[in-house]
């Protein structure tokens, strides 16, 4: 089975949203101000070609043929357009080789004459003035008379005053890199606020499977307000949910039932072995008895646990248990050459919860500490405002074996007896049902070192 995929190494949904919304944006913002840029352009290029043409045929009826060079008469309304001071505007006559025959308005030192166009087409040409650098745009007709083929042009200055204002529109155009840019950023900030919104319904179903547990299976995820695309991924989870807590509570309460059903068989062989065989004969037989009957109390304790079965709470002094506890197992300890003393013997720790399963945490705690310490150890059991702790000044925990230490099923390697390793299991299940807490202290100077955090009456 491949290992899974570093989190923070999978590939962001957010993130590549983002990143193709924006590249679609840009290039659409980019596209649509090419296509403006050259339609505009071509636009205004058309208008203008579109002008002179039409002043080529109104000055083509002006012209006048006769024994000499032909010429033009104008009317008096052309004679002031092409009169007027800085005018952008004029007309040529040329000869066939491009000589200049006659000229009014704007003029220019020198145009290429072009190519002949069969059918008294008239050529449009955009040139730059050799002299005077100059950006010009033409429209030359050919035209015949008795003396032969000549031209007729009219010119036109882009870069006169007044063809500058096509020239300012145009160039308007490279004055929206600015809006375009906050417009761009915009659009950006509207996508991710837009894609982060559209994702907070998954965020949310995220958070709420995290807090699944075997204590929780009851939970399913919702689908509310989730995209149509994810429901069925979410429904398919919740079918799975529903079939983990089917197998789960089947096998939950086949082991409550085989344990309660294993605690008489077990009372009534103890009780028969002990009425016909003498304590020496017994011998280790009566120590595996009481080995299996407090497994099957443990599994009992594991089953009701896990199940939905609210415990009786009410107030109580969690010190004074653990003192009952440490005197009840006081000759065990003697016995094993291990000495439990309080160091806070007028302590006490108000909490609310079940008496009774906290008594089977401190035993465990006490047990454990008997049968994985040597022979001469010192367990101490001590208090303060809201917090038990008991500890030994034995060799202490390792801290591989303190990663898996409240894992069930999980014994130390010194330890003592034959045992299944559920204590500190079912210990952290009882102070978590109660609203407290368990955790190995990691950093005592020697030994170790068990607290206990209780939840304060209402």
């Amino acid at each position: 089975m491949p290992p899974d995929r570093d989190p923070a190494r999978a590939p962001s949904l957010l993130r590549a949203l983002v990143a193709r919304l924006t590249l679609v944006v840009v290039l659409g913002l980019a596209g649509s101000y090419l296509v403006l840029y050259f339609e505009f352009r071509d636009g205004l290029w058309g208008l203008e070609g579109q002008s002179i043409a039409v002043q080529v045929q109104n000055l083509r009826t002006s012209i006048v043929s006769g024994t000499g060079p032909p010429r033009l008469e104008l009317p008096l309304s052309l004679q002031a357009f092409y009169a007027q001071t800085n005018t952008l505007n004029g007309y040529q006559i040329l000869g066939p080789d491009g000589t200049v025959l006659e000229s009014g308005g704007f003029s220019v030192s020198y145009l290429p004459v072009p190519v002949s166009q069969p059918g008294g087409q008239i050529i449009m040409q955009r040139e730059t003035d050799a002299l005077s650098g100059n950006r010009i745009m033409a429209a030359t007709l050919q035209l015949d008379d008795v003396h032969g083929p000549y031209w007729l042009r009219v010119v036109r200055n882009l870069e006169d005053a007044e063809s500058l204002v096509a020239q300012l529109l145009l160039g308007a155009l490279d004055e929206l890199y600015p809006p375009v840019t906050l417009l761009l950023i915009a659009v950006v900030s509207v996508v991710v606020v837009t894609v982060r919104s559209s994702l907070r319904p998954l965020r949310a179903v995220s958070q709420q499977a995290s807090m699944l547990s075997l204590s929780r299976l009851d939970e399913r995820l919702h689908t509310q307000n989730l995209p149509r695309e994810l429901v069925p991924l979410v429904q398919a989870v919740n079918a799975s949910l529903d079939r983990l807590e089917a197998d789960y509570r089947v096998q939950r309460e086949f082991t409550a039932n085989a344990a309660h059903e294993l605690r008489t068989p077990l009372a009534t062989l103890r009780a028969r072995l002990e009425s016909r065989l003498s304590a020496q004969e017994l011998g280790d037989i009566a120590l595996d008895i009481e080995q299996l009957a407090r497994l099957v109390e443990q599994l009992l304790c594991l089953a009701r646990l896990e199940s939905q079965e609210q415990f009786q709470c009410a107030p109580f002094d969690a010190h004074a248990v653990a003192l009952e506890v440490a005197r009840e197992l006081a000759p065990v300890a003697l016995e094993s050459e291990h000495y439990v003393t309080a160091a806070t013997p007028d302590a006490s720790v108000p909490a609310h919860g079940n008496a009774t399963l906290t008594r089977l945490v401190f035993r465990n705690l006490i047990e454990n500490a008997i049968q994985y310490t040597p022979a001469g150890t010192s367990i101490t059991l001590s208090a303060d405002a809201a917090t038990v702790i008991i500890a030994d000044d034995g060799p202490g925990i390792s801290p591989q074996a303190a990663a898996s230490l409240f894992e069930r099923f999980r014994r130390g390697p010194n330890a003592s007896s034959v045992g299944a390793g559920l204590g500190l299991a079912i210990a952290k299940g009882i102070m978590e049902r109660q609203g407290g807490r368990l955790w190995f202290d990691a950093n005592a100077a020697r030994g170790a070192r068990f607290v206990m955090e209780f939840r304060a009456p209402m």
